[in-house]
């Protein structure tokens, strides 16, 4: 089923909340004994409920994209982790902060995506000092309240999602990273040069947070619901 059209890049995010709509045990029922295993390992309720719902919901947007069924979605996990499909034309990659999930499926490339709600509590100083480079931690001195608070998870959200895009996490330095800014949003990387990557920020509604995708090409993104995968 080709449900991208004339794009190549979509974007959903769900409530993956204990009060949200996604059921937990139909959630369940679709992972794979890797994830079942790993869903135990959690100590507490609340980490496993969110893993289950997140990737139960990945699942099923992929069941869609590829009409198989969404328990025998054949995915794999690189050595560093990175998820993957080799047997079929669909790149994937997904991220959670609290009770938001984000996805993103390309048919053209690899793609990496990140998200971070605005209220989750960090210090902006000393991470800053240790993984941003000196142009970016110009920029957020530059900056004052909610604005500069709202720009740090900008550019973490693009740091996550670069080092997903190649799968290297946190092998690649995030100080060797370095974001573009531009009319206040996060528009490229500077650095590294290789591979070339593209940086789009994807606006969400009712987020209340970031969420920056990354990739391996110059992206036709759009932005879909999950009551679009029924269409």
């Amino acid at each position: 089923m080709n449900k991208f059209g004339d794009e190549d890049t979509h974007v959903y995010h769900a409530d993956i909340s204990d009060g949200g709509p996604l059921d937990l045990e139909s959630c369940w029922r679709v992972l794979s004994g890797a994830e079942k295993a790993r869903v135990e390992r959690f100590h507490f309720d609340l980490h496993r409920h969110r893993y289950v719902r997140a990737h139960g919901q990945m699942r099923r947007i992929l069941a869609a994209y590829l009409d198989l069924p969404a328990d025998s979605i054949p995915i794999k996990t690189e050595t560093r982790g990175k998820p993957f499909i080799d047997t079929k034309e669909l790149y994937f990659n997904m991220s959670h902060s609290k009770d938001v999930a984000v996805f993103a499926l390309s048919n053209r490339g690899h793609v990496g995506i990140d998200v971070e709600l605005f209220d989750r509590k960090v210090e902006i100083d000393d991470l800053s000092r240790h993984y941003y480079t000196s142009s970016e931690q110009e920029l957020l001195a530059n900056l004052t309240g909610v604005e500069r608070s709202r720009m740090f998870f900008w550019l973490w959200t693009a740091k996550e999602a670069r080092m997903k895009v190649t799968g290297e996490g946190l092998a690649l330095d995030p100080r060797h990273i370095d974001v573009v800014v531009e009319h206040g949003w996060p528009a490229a990387y500077r650095l590294p040069l290789e591979p070339w990557a593209s940086l789009v920020p994807v606006v969400l509604e009712n987020l209340g947070g970031a969420c920056t995708v990354a990739s391996l090409f110059k992206p036709n993104l759009a932005v879909k619901r999950l009551d679009d995968l029924n269409s």
